[in-house]
């Protein structure tokens, strides 16, 4: 019984908030920037009425909004944990894996699943803001590289929870390695208070624009929407850059922050971006009709390339499976 307390515990002290709310409201702010004005006029509308049902007071609106995931959380309602993460396993030194990590529910699935609620037209209008609420939040996770990523290794057998279990000191403060780059590489250590006055709003605001000024992308980068994609990106940032060099128990010092921020603001802006291209599409047209022919052969397209990708990385999955089964086979012969 000890035991089991004790696993529960470890969960809940293990608990991850991509970006924490400075960096998910960041991603929302880069967002509604890019939002054409029907969709921007649409989300600030379902936000609203978001806001009001609970009633919701820290999320008046959707750039706030984008933190709500994280404070049904806080508020004890630990069911949907999962859908925050996705644990792909990074086992540089081929450690035999005992149980694969991949939950069912995931942040990859989920932002599929979310969008698909979105395009249902006839839906509750409750269950759509609903929706829309949790992906603004997915969308900041999964491009937090150690939201995708778990590392197996002899020192962590079991994983390391992304990063979760690694202590680190930065600027004589004891935290993990997850949190730094949570807080965008300790940039953003401090939580506002929602709702945000409007001090903690520029805040927002000026750290969004500069990102926009700073980091630029293609539009095909922009406009990908595909979640495996994301998650993919995220999970060779974490084995690029993340990872190499840390150790439990090290002290960070400024050229590993100095290497972490163009990376994680490098995300954050993406995230935002890519948020813009799919609310545009999803809530920005003309009309509830397709219209175009090209616009139609492009979805249809990319639909194709979806299921393309995520068959091949769901195939690369199971010959990883295979491969433990039969480390373990050997080990036990």
């Amino acid at each position: 019984m000890f035991k089991i307390i004790a696993f529960i515990a470890l969960c809940l002290t293990l608990s991850a908030n991509a970006w924490w709310c400075t960096g998910h409201m960041t991603v929302a702010y880069v967002a509604l920037q890019n939002l054409n004005s029907k969709a921007r006029t649409k989300v600030e509308s379902m936000a609203a009425a978001l806001s009001a049902s609970g009633p919701f007071p820290q999320t008046p609106d959707f750039m706030q909004m984008a933190c709500w995931a994280d404070d049904l959380k806080s508020q004890g309602l630990e069911p949907m944990e999962g859908w925050h993460f996705i644990n792909q396993p990074y086992d540089p030194s081929n450690y035999p894996i005992q149980k694969w990590p991949i939950q069912t529910e995931n942040v990859e699935v989920l932002i599929r699943q979310l969008d698909a609620t979105l395009k249902k037209k006839n839906a509750p209008a409750w269950d759509l803001n609903f929706a829309l609420g949790n992906l603004v939040h997915f969308y900041g996770d999964i491009h937090q590289p150690l939201h995708a990523t778990e590392l197996f290794s002899s020192v962590y057998p079991n994983g390391d929870y992304g990063g979760n279990l690694e202590s680190v000191t930065v600027d004589g403060t004891s935290t993990k390695l997850h949190f730094i780059w949570d807080s965008i590489c300790w940039e953003y250590s401090a939580e506002l208070n929602r709702p945000l006055s409007s001090t903690d709003k520029a805040t927002v605001t000026n750290f969004g624009d500069y990102l926009m000024n700073t980091y630029t992308f293609s539009s095909s980068q922009k406009s990908e929407y595909n979640s495996t994609i994301f998650a993919q990106e995220s999970l060779q940032d974490a084995i690029t850059y993340a990872y190499p060099g840390t150790y439990n128990g090290m002290t960070i010092d400024a050229a590993y922050l100095a290497k972490c921020k163009p990376v994680a603001e490098g995300r954050v802006a993406l995230a935002g971006y890519r948020l813009a291209s799919q609310l545009n599409y999803l809530f920005g047209s003309s009309s509830d009709e397709e219209t175009n022919t090209d616009d139609w052969k492009t979805a249809k397209a990319k639909e194709i390339r979806d299921h393309i990708v995520h068959t091949h990385v769901a195939l690369g999955n199971k010959l990883h499976e295979a491969k433990d089964l039969l480390n373990t086979i050997r080990k036990t012969h």
